[in-house]
């Protein structure tokens, strides 16, 4: 009797035992399932997976749950797996294509498999690949990765096409501002970089019509949509070339650099003539030690070397050959009181800077400044409390301004327009030489009307004094010469008279006489067979 009441107490603690076990997991199951729901209903901020719950490539993939769905059997189980794989899959892939082709963003959408609840939709977006540690995951929701989308840069917008040479044709547009614009012709392929917001484009095309596509690509965006524009050449020729970055050359000055390296004979005549006869003539005359600079500046095709296509580079002699070297070099040390200023150098080391024009071919006023800055280094160095005014300073501001083109549009037969650099002086006596190129009056430098006054004073400053002689290259540095000489005269016209006025020399005594020209106005063969002077402009022919 006992031994039986011993097993009826052990079963019914037995049977006990399993009923508690049993109501234990049914609430352990309903906890789990609402756990889960949480995670997609509240997901939309953050998701993340425990140690040991997922693997790595089940942390790349947003897990989707439905609420309020009868428990599954194990073949549904199966099939829903089977489905979420098939996503994981189509995901990696996504993610797979994004990187290989560096496209920001897809519009793919997975989609929960069918329940007898409402689905749940979420669009997967790319934007970075990130590869995530075994031990820890995080999920990026779609919230996240749409404000991560890049977005498209804007097709380039072709404004006008002229044919500028055999088979090559000038293609001009605009686009989001330093772009870089991929270009495709018959086969062939090139990426030039845009102005600020337009592009100057050389394409060569044969003889035949051709369709040519434009891709523009900004900073931080995604290639644009393609713009097509069929060119059909003629048999214009015109004496502008094109060249990289939305680079335009004149085509004389290619004439000039490729034969242009100085005579010897006749490079030491002139520093002979300049040193034994020209300074010792101005000298006589002024009745002190006035100074003479030469500063010869480079023609962009000299600046922007790099940037000529190789056919062009190809028949151009190295700039550092060129009778504008030549002629610096030699001059420079031969006398005390003759200076050469090396603007090579300088124009090269800022050449990403605006400081020629596209369309046009002169330098800009930024060009023009950094030109002014060496003139008065060597200013300086004779007149240590000389003012020199400067944007680092305050004396200047800079506005960037879209402005029609210049010289270079009537030889192309094109109307362009570019954005350019212009000063502005944030001070009074600014001289005569600036001129109001703005609605609100205020004065900027800029190219010289032909009402310029030929002489220029400034109110208070004990600045040393210049006698200015130069080529339209000096319409845009006489402003700043002009704010800084306590004085400056030039010849009649203002510009392009190279002959030295004695009258001027005598009376008003000059520190400095400054001759400044343009590089393609540097002969290589300085003098003539009668040993005279053959461009005026190294020289004085009075002298």
């Amino acid at each position: 009797m006992k031994n039986t009441l011993i097993r009826i107490i052990s079963l019914l603690l037995v049977t006990l035992l399993m009923i508690s076990f049993a109501v234990g997991c049914s609430g352990d199951t309903d906890t789990t399932a609402e756990s889960r729901t949480e995670a997609v209903t509240d997901g939309t901020d953050d998701i993340s997976v425990t140690e040991g719950e997922t693997d790595t490539e089940d942390a790349a993939t947003t897990v989707f749950t439905d609420t309020d769905t009868e428990p599954q059997t194990d073949t549904e189980t199966d099939e829903k797996t089977e489905t979420e794989t098939e996503t994981e899959e189509e995901v990696t892939v996504t993610q797979t294509e994004a990187v290989t082709t560096e496209t920001v963003t897809t519009e793919k959408e997975t989609t929960a498999p069918e329940t007898t609840a409402e689905e749940t939709t979420v669009p997967v977006t790319t934007a970075e690949v990130t590869t995530v540690p075994e031990t820890t995951a995080e999920v990026t929701t779609a919230a996240e990765t749409t404000k991560e989308q890049t977005a498209k840069t804007e097709a380039p917008k072709v404004l006008d096409t002229t044919t500028i040479g055999q088979g090559r044709v000038l293609i001009y547009g605009t686009a989001e501002p330093d772009s870089a614009i991929r270009t495709t012709v018959n086969g062939s392929e090139m990426t030039n970089k845009c102005k600020d917001k337009y592009f100057y484009i050389e394409v060569g095309v044969g003889e035949t019509s051709s369709d040519v596509y434009l891709y523009a690509t900004a900073d931080g965006k995604a290639e644009s949509s393609a713009c097509k524009v069929t060119v059909t050449p003629t048999d214009k020729s015109t004496s502008v070339w094109g060249g990289k970055d939305s680079r335009l050359f004149y085509m004389e000055t290619l004439n000039f650099l490729i034969g242009n390296r100085a005579d010897e004979s006749s490079l030491n005549s002139i520093a002979g003539f300049i040193t034994n006869k020209t300074i010792t003539e101005i000298q006589k005359v002024t009745g002190k030690e006035t100074k003479l600079i030469y500063a010869i500046i480079p023609d962009p095709a000299t600046a922007y070397y790099d940037e000529q296509f190789k056919y062009v580079q190809d028949y151009v002699l190295n700039p550092s050959t060129s009778a504008m070297m030549s002629f610096t070099n030699k001059l420079n040390g031969m006398h005390k009181d003759v200076y050469t200023v090396d603007l090579f150098s300088v124009m090269r080391a800022h050449k990403g800077e605006s400081i020629y024009f596209t369309t046009d071919t002169h330098y800009t006023e930024l060009g023009a400044y950094y030109a002014y800055l060496e003139i008065m280094k060597k200013v300086k160095a004779d007149y240590p409390s000389s003012k020199v005014r400067t944007v680092e300073n305050g004396d200047y501001k800079v506005d960037y301004i879209d402005v029609d083109g210049g010289d270079l549009c009537s030889m192309a037969g094109i109307s362009m327009r570019e954005v350019v650099p212009f000063f502005v002086a944030n001070f009074s006596d600014t001289g005569t030489y600036y001129v109001s190129k703005r609605n609100d009056g205020i004065k900027s430098a800029g190219f010289g009307p032909s009402s310029w006054e030929r002489n220029s004073t400034l109110k208070d400053s004990s600045n040393p004094t210049a006698y200015f002689i130069a080529d339209s290259y000096g319409c845009y540095i006489l402003p700043f010469i002009g704010a800084n000489f306590s004085k400056v005269w030039t010849n009649e016209g203002v510009l392009w008279n190279f002959e030295l006025d004695k009258t001027i020399l005598a009376q008003n005594k000059p520190d400095y006489v400054i001759i400044l020209v343009c590089q393609r106005n540097v002969s290589p063969n300085f003098m003539d067979s009668e040993n005279r002077i053959r461009i005026a402009s190294m020289s004085v022919q009075s002298f």
